[in-house]
């Protein structure tokens, strides 16, 4: 470990208070973007760059999921960087970071770790979010907080939409890892499903339906999991039965929610300049602010075609595997929470005719996108 050098940068923008009588923001005395890096990995980090909240860290050391030894080691290293708990928990951590740790303690298996790590979520592990996360009314409007997810972290996507059966919800990583990518993926699904029940007090079928890429993964599960839990999604995510939406949140609480919800809507208008540039591409597009070329989201951006290009090196992707990304989730939402023609969905999608995208839905899928429609419903 003695291989791991760390910095820190000081950051105006903190964490949120979770406290009822000044519900936020509250800006801690110490906020830091934390490199734990390899010293021949040069990673560059900005305030703008995607990161990962230090507090999961710091729930995964107090776990008991890691090693005895792991953890010491870490703790170790970690007194070394002159970080101590409460430094940590308000730390930006950066994925090639963390990546690096995992990849330096072969006991460690991430994937595996990343499930059991998402079952042991709380109701307040979830940093600023977790307030606004209980006091929702419904299982719906906790769903819907997705919105605010980049208050948290910005190195994951989540989507709402729904169908008259059910409700999705998909998870798209962005981290610049593709490593990291897989953890927040299975954490993702893992504490979703953790958090519908806690937040409810209910136990109610629903489906984890995870990207062709983690058949491995699911092999490999057992119990109750493994009836849950399949690998022939497009997008992952979960699925839920509508009459689950509906549900009581446990702890609902109408007034702070609105007051917390407004709070949000005017922190994430506030900090619009500091989100990554693929949070900023998605949100242009999302919004029809730009055309889904890279000529037309340059423009919106106000920078060249080359420097929107260099950009998103920077942050260890490209505009066309953005692009890709963001056109599977929406054709999945537009075929199954729509009854719009197959022509329509590829207008929508930015394709010059349905042909194209049957060809590109197909290599996503296997399927023709009138057969995945036909299938999944």
């Amino acid at each position: 470990m003695e291989a791991f050098i760390a910095t820190t940068l000081p950051l105006i923008n903190g964490k949120l208070s979770m406290n009822r009588d000044s519900l936020w923001p509250h800006v801690p005395t110490a906020c830091f973007i934390v490199n734990l890096a390899h010293r021949l990995t040069r990673v560059i980090m900005t305030a703008s760059s995607p990161y990962i909240p230090g507090h999961y860290l710091l729930q995964l050391m107090e776990s008991g999921l890691l090693p005895t030894a792991t953890t010491e080691r870490l703790e170790r290293h970690l007194e070394k960087t002159g970080l101590d708990p409460l430094q940590l928990s308000d730390a930006r951590l950066s994925p090639q970071s963390l990546e690096a740790l995992l990849n330096a303690w072969p006991e460690i298996q991430p994937q595996r770790l990343a499930i059991l790590f998402g079952q042991q979520v709380t109701l307040t592990s979830q940093g600023n979010l977790s307030l606004l996360l209980m006091t929702a009314p419904t299982l719906r409007d906790a769903l819907k907080l997705h919105a605010f997810l980049p208050l948290l972290t910005d190195a994951v996507s989540l989507q709402f939409y729904e169908t008259a059966q059910t409700g999705h919800i998909q998870i798209q990583p962005h981290s610049g890892s593709s490593l990291l990518d897989d953890v927040l993926v299975l954490y993702g699904c893992a504490a979703l499903e953790q958090l519908s029940t806690l937040l409810t007090g209910a136990t109610f079928e629903h489906q984890v339906q995870l990207s062709q890429q983690y058949r491995h993964v699911v092999d490999a599960l057992d119990g109750k999991l493994a009836d849950r839990w399949t690998a022939k999604a497009v997008v992952s995510g979960i699925t839920f039965p509508a009459a689950a939406l509906d549900l009581k949140c446990l702890f609902a609480d109408s007034i702070t929610h609105q007051r917390l919800v407004n709070q949000c809507a005017d922190l994430m208008a506030n900090r619009q300049a500091l989100l990554p540039l693929v949070s900023r591409i998605r949100q242009l597009l999302d919004q029809g602010h730009a055309e889904p070329n890279q000529e037309s989201v340059a423009q919106a951006l106000n920078m060249s075609r080359s420097t929107l290009k260099r950009h998103l090196s920077r942050e260890n992707t490209h505009f066309q595997a953005v692009l890709t990304n963001i056109r599977k989730e929406n054709a999945v939402r537009l075929l199954l929470g729509t009854t719009h023609s197959l022509e329509h969905i590829a207008e929508q999608l930015g394709y010059s005719d349905q042909t194209n995208f049957s060809h590109a839905f197909r290599q996503w899928s296997g399927m023709t996108p009138g057969q995945f429609r036909k299938h999944s419903q």
